[in-house]
């Protein structure tokens, strides 16, 4: 079935309701001015146009019209920034790219590439990553790697998140809103002061709806989801120098299995032996991307996640601040997946899986009117994981060690036997970390930035597996695989501020992303053989400024980055167990450099217009792997050709918003179109996975008076149907291996929405 034209309705309807509010009022005088932004991209406040370093921000009161559900929609607000949910289960894993640099894989051994920071806690997995858009004060993007001050495998960049916390007067927030596929949200907080030194707050969120999919074979919709959320914290300032924060969140999210499209070839044998074919390279076996074929529905899936959160800051002395931050995050998941994408049980698993980790950070930080300001701390890091996996591998006669019943002449086969194979899996990470990073302002024009962080990994891996009996000596969960890694990422960066309305920068930055062990491994020397730290060199130029009596913001970076030792996650064949293993390899070298444009303007009066614009080039420069047409083991081929994942060669949106009064209070319209380049999904860019251009087109229309807030909003209103994952299974160069699946982005989504505020 052939991909389905857009309707382009609504976003005709936006376009020209903007036109005609443009064209009443573009003459109009123009006296407001950009407010300045304060971010903390380098864990300290500062003027956004200060910061040497590609950086975006969206403010509380962007926030109030976009509309957004969770992470995955904050990929619009920075350029040559791509976030798909991978739809594999409850907990929502992230798949983030930066700068053309990310990882895909749901299992938590692979670390991420892009840090997801909240409230200065780093997330350390992909599971969990996907954080819901609530209670949010301010989310900032940091471009390139960030090896300094955040450090830990953020070798891509870093979402810096920031929520709200109590305030010192009575009072809170309440929203309602409903909207299609039975979508019905409930979300709000508290403030509840104790005095002039002590706050509390307490914040929650409910949040169901129907699946957006429709299985053919149980006759069913699928992909309901049901959240919840409670968020206590309390605020104590003791005295005008001393500071603590507590806050504690559970999150608890039910969700049917994964949504999985087939997309086998002729030359898969999903495909060629089953007949569980998809109906060309565009079009999935079930011949629409929103209806699927899974015979077995999730069973009890749960994602439940508990994170403590705890802060302390002394001001030791004028301009001395001294900060303590201890994070705790676990999460307990359990779903029966169905993989496979077909009314046959081919692949399924049952995958329960426990993951906590805790950190502890110590800083210490001067800023004060003299030449030299800095920070430096140190950083501990523990985290544990454990999935006991059970693989469901259906057979068919000729396949194994039994004969199953011939088929009819023509007929596919049928599996006739289910081969339970389990494994367990658990891996231990310890990490110590030094840093410090300074700046030295030689004149009220010229500023140097030094920094650095010395990290230490340790990393173990033990497995519990029938179908490797060597595993009783070395490699058990009693006796597991170590490897430790260390590495030091400096960066060095100087600032001209040229006047006060514009500065340049140059900068050098290091990221490191930690080694380990694979997480699936189905053979002893896959098990036992670790992959070593990659790392990002990044050499970037860029501006700050703004013009036009402080009504434009144009910040801009150009960049070229040396990426060595890159990690490859690759489905690959396997004598045994489930026929086919995940291993990762320090597999290739690879050169990305691009442009990014960020721009803010007020054209006229209740108008605001953001655009951002991002320039990608990327290649591998070395990528070979083992030729398997010869007997050889020494014969490699060169497969540098290929393109790096989720690196669209052009990434831009354009959002406008006008705001004007009307009855008695505020209103406010506001679109977004987000255009994403071709891109490719699978590690051999297979057709299957391969996304062509995509424009995304949101919308809300808002109505405020006093402290009551009416809003219509749209999200994806181009219905644009583009895959959020795909992934060739056990799969080479020369052998098409066993099948292909997809997962496609949510369809248009809206609702109405009701806020009020006490």
């Amino acid at each position: 079935m052939p991909k389905r034209s857009p309707d382009l309705r609504p976003v005709s309807i936006v376009m020209l309701a903007f036109g005609g509010l443009l064209a009443a009022d573009l003459a109009s005088a123009q006296e407001a001015t950009l407010q300045e932004v304060v971010v903390t991209a380098r864990k300290r406040e500062e003027n956004l146009q200060d910061v040497g370093a590609a950086v975006i921000a969206v403010s509380p009161q962007e926030l109030e019209r976009r509309f957004d559900k969770d992470l995955q929609d904050f990929a619009n607000a920075a350029p040559n920034v791509i976030i798909d949910d991978l739809q594999q289960g409850p907990g929502s894993p992230a798949a983030i790219s930066i700068r053309g640099i990310g990882t895909t894989d749901v299992e938590k051994n692979f670390d991420p590439t892009a840090g997801v920071v909240v409230d200065g806690v780093f997330i350390g997995v992909n599971s969990g990553a996907m954080v819901k858009a609530l209670d949010l004060q301010s989310v900032e993007i940091l471009r390139g790697p960030q090896g300094t001050l955040f450090g830990r495998n953020s070798i891509a960049g870093v979402i810096n998140i920031i929520r709200q916390r109590p305030g010192s007067e009575l009072g809170g927030e309440l929203r309602a809103g409903y909207g299609n596929y039975n979508d019905m949200q409930l979300e709000g907080y508290v403030n509840i002061p104790a005095g002039d030194q002590l706050s509390f707050k307490l914040a929650g969120a409910l949040n169901n709806r129907d699946g957006y999919f429709f299985n053919r074979t149980l006759g069913k919709k699928t992909g309901e989801q049901d959240f919840s959320s409670i968020s206590p914290s309390i605020l104590w300032r003791p005295t005008e120098n001393l500071e603590f924060y507590y806050r504690f969140d559970r999150n608890e999210q039910d969700q049917d299995s994964n949504t999985v499209l087939n997309f086998a070839q002729p030359d898969q044998l999903f495909c060629f032996y089953y007949g569980q074919c998809a109906e060309s390279l565009t079009s999935p076996q079930s011949g629409d991307r929103y209806d699927v074929l899974q015979d077995e529905p999730g069973k009890n899936a749960y994602f439940n996640s508990d994170m403590h959160i705890f802060n302390a800051r002394w001001d030791a002395a004028p301009g001395y601040r001294l900060e303590y931050l201890f994070g705790d995050f676990a999460t307990d998941e359990k779903v029966t997946q169905d993989w496979d994408g077909t009314p046959l049980t081919l692949y399924h698993t049952d995958r329960p899986a426990t993951y906590a980790q805790h950190s502890h950070e110590l800083r210490l930080t001067h800023v004060t009117d003299s030449p030299l300001s800095y920070t430096l701390g140190a950083y501990y890091w523990k985290s544990n994981y454990r999935i006991d996996l059970l693989s469901y591998i259906g057979f068919g006669d000729a396949i194994g060690f039994w004969t199953c019943p011939a088929p009819p002449p023509g007929e596919p086969h049928v599996p006739c036997f289910v081969l339970p194979v389990p494994q367990t899996v658990a891996q231990h990470t310890e990490s110590y970390a030094g840093f410090v990073e300074g700046d030295y302002r030689f004149s009220d024009a010229w500023t140097l930035t030094l920094g650095g962080r010395y990290t230490k990994d340790k990393k173990d891996s033990g497995l519990i597996d029938p179908q490797m009996p060597q595993l009783a000596t070395l490699g058990s969960l009693s006796n597991p695989f170590k490897k430790e890694w260390s590495e030091f990422t400096p960066k060095a960066s100087l600032r001209y501020r040229y006047s006060p309305d514009l500065m340049v920068f140059g900068l050098y930055s290091k990221g490191f992303r930690a080694g380990g062990f694979s997480g699936r491994p189905n053979s002893y020397e896959a098990a036992s053989t670790p992959y070593d730290p990659e790392t990002v060199d990044n050499f970037e130029v860029g501006m700050k400024s703004e013009w036009m009596d402080h009504r434009l913001r144009l910040n801009a970076s150009a960049y070229f980055m040396k990426y060595k030792d890159k990690q490859e996650e690759q489905s690959v064949p396997a004598s045994q167990g489930t026929g086919q293993q995940t291993i990762v390899f320090n597999a290739s070298t690879a050169e990305i450099k691009g442009l990014e444009v960020d721009l803010l303007m007020l054209p006229a009066t209740g108008w605001t217009v953001a655009l951002t614009l991002g320039l990608l080039d990327s290649e591998y420069t070395k990528f070979t792997e083992l030729d398997t047409t010869t007997p050889d083991p020494d014969d490699v081929v060169d497969i540098s050709y290929l393109k790096l994942r989720r690196a669209p060669k052009v990434t831009t949106t354009v959002t406008p918003a006008y705001e004007w009064p009307a009855l008695g209070g505020q209103m406010s319209v506001q679109a977004s179109w987000h255009y994403i380049d071709e891109l490719e999904l699978t590690f051999y860019n297979s057709p299957q996975g391969h996304n062509p251009s995509q424009n995304i087109v949101d919308a809300s229309i808002n109505y405020q008076r006093n402290n009551t807030t009416i809003s219509l909003w749209g999200l994806n209103l181009t219905e644009e149907d583009s895959w959020s994952q795909a992934y060739d299974v056990a799969t080479s160069r020369t052998f098409a291996g066993l099948w292909t699946y997809t997962t496609t982005r949510p369809p248009r989504t809206y609702g109405l929405q009701i806020t009020q505020k006490f």
